[in-house]
């Protein structure tokens, strides 16, 4: 079975099980995703900002402030790493469970691809029809105002340590919404 593993890092051998998963807090298994656009969206370091519409089997990424997405992905990249592997078991407890698989020993990466820029790889995704991309001026005003809110909601409390530790992420989010930006201290 052909999975990919998405990453901003170039130089990957293998993927190891004694890695931690931040939202699963689990040991003991490596994750990948047999959708090439779900390892892209977790390689362009933006696994946030999408969702499965479980309906069609369709990856959805909203935008979340005007110019958004070309703000967040134009002019950096990350890797896709695909592999082969026979022992995967489908992984039912993740929110996007029909493409996400554990193996429960390390996972030799051998071909890797570079997307130089993630938003032109973004769009080519559209265009395959490998996801769907819900533009900010598509939605409504309550639409517009309700995921404003929602995206200062989930991120005002972690902008210090974004400004702190992550000062590009940071500028980024603030560019999106000045009401993000925090006073040093």
């Amino acid at each position: 079975m052909k999975l990919y593993h998405g990453s901003q890092n170039g130089d990957l051998k293998e993927l190891k099980t004694n890695f931690k998963t931040a939202r699963e807090n689990e040991e003991g298994k490596v994750f990948l995703t047999d959708s090439y656009a779900c390892a892209f969206m977790y390689g362009a370091c933006s696994s946030r900002f999408y969702g499965y519409d479980k309906g069609n089997d369709v990856l959805v990424i909203q935008e979340k402030a005007p110019n958004g997405l070309k703000k967040m992905y134009s002019g950096h990249g990350c890797y896709i790493y695909s592999v082969d592997v026979k022992n995967a078991e489908k992984y039912e407890n993740h929110p996007i469970k029909n493409h996400v698989y554990t193996v429960k020993e390390n996972v030799k990466l051998d071909n890797k691809e570079r997307i130089e820029d993630c938003y032109q790889k973004l769009l080519e995704l559209e265009k395959e029809k490998a996801l769907k991309i819900v533009r900010w001026e598509d939605l409504s005003e309550e639409e517009k105002k309700r995921c404003k809110d929602n995206f200062i909601n989930n991120f005002k409390p972690y902008m210090k340590t974004e400004k702190q530790k992550f000062p590009e992420e940071y500028k980024l989010l603030v560019s999106l919404y000045k009401e993000l930006e925090v006073e040093d201290d």
